[in-house]
């Protein structure tokens, strides 16, 4: 098989993976609305002051119910070549190892952003109805801005590095690869957070830490007085490249054993 990349062949397995998934898309997306309304109305429902907490607390459960929905779903990008029997037609399509490796990279782009879409309509609506009640001379709710601190900082890299790792235990692992790519990521999130309670201890020993970013900042007493530490300069951007390079070998590790599977 050709392994030049055609836009006329990938429109072609495009296609023929919407017409094999487009339904179970559509299902996701209507549970996707009904979680969100779940999670969000009650949340919003005796809500009469303006509390900056609020925020808060639709950050935590994005950044929760995005780590999980998104692990599930990229779990799920190689499901086809779990067995043979829906492997080898697969792996025999005529069209490159590229461009069926871009369909399910472009599914995960479009999961991001039909996910950002339903949680901001739903969020949307039920900010228009507390706005609606709130006295006039307090702010009123805006979208939630996921740049800023509103989604815990653990929660953040988690959700930018599950993604890629889960689309790599979905060609890695045969079978059940969601529960076994969920077993590692754990043993390797543990693992993350004792190194970083190790080195707080060595930066600050004989002190009582009270809150970390992994590997950006910690928050300690001392004598009375509530100190915070965080990186910035040259150590940040150590720490932000470092993130970015290994959601970027994730990527390629996923498509080197793609080729793999293949061969």
């Amino acid at each position: 098989m050709n392994q030049t990349f055609d836009l006329r062949r990938f429109n072609l397995v495009l296609r023929l993976h919407f017409s094999e998934h487009l339904r179970t898309y559509l299902m996701g997306i209507g549970i996707l609305f009904g979680i969100w309304i779940i999670m969000l109305i009650p949340n919003i429902i005796h809500v009469t002051h303006f509390s900056e907490s609020l925020y808060r607390s639709h950050g935590t459960l994005f950044g929760f119910i995005f780590c999980g929905a998104g692990a599930w779903f990229a779990s799920e990008s190689f499901r086809v070549v779990g067995t043979p029997m829906r492997g080898i037609p697969f792996l025999t399509l005529p069209a490159s190892q590229f461009e069926k490796y871009l369909v399910a990279c472009l599914m995960l782009i479009l999961f991001v952003l039909v996910f950002l879409g339903v949680f901001y309509t739903v969020e949307g609506a039920a900010f228009s109805l507390v706005n609606a009640r709130l006295p006039q001379d307090e702010p009123r709710y805006h979208l939630l801005d996921l740049s800023g601190t509103a989604v815990p900082i653990e929660l953040q890299y988690v959700s930018i590095a599950g993604v890629p790792f889960f689309f790599l235990g979905s060609i890695y692992f045969s079978k059940v690869p969601f529960v076994k790519t969920g077993v590692v990521a754990f043993a390797l999130l543990f693992g993350i957070i004792f190194l970083n309670q190790f080195i707080i201890e060595q930066l600050f020993p004989s002190r009582d830490s009270y809150g970390t970013g992994a590997f950006r900042s910690v928050a300690f007493i001392q004598n009375g007085i509530w100190y915070s530490v965080a990186l910035s300069g040259t150590p940040k951007m150590i720490v932000d490249a470092f993130l970015i390079l290994t959601v970027a070998g994730l990527w390629v590790a996923t498509y080197i054993r793609f080729k793999e599977k293949e061969v």
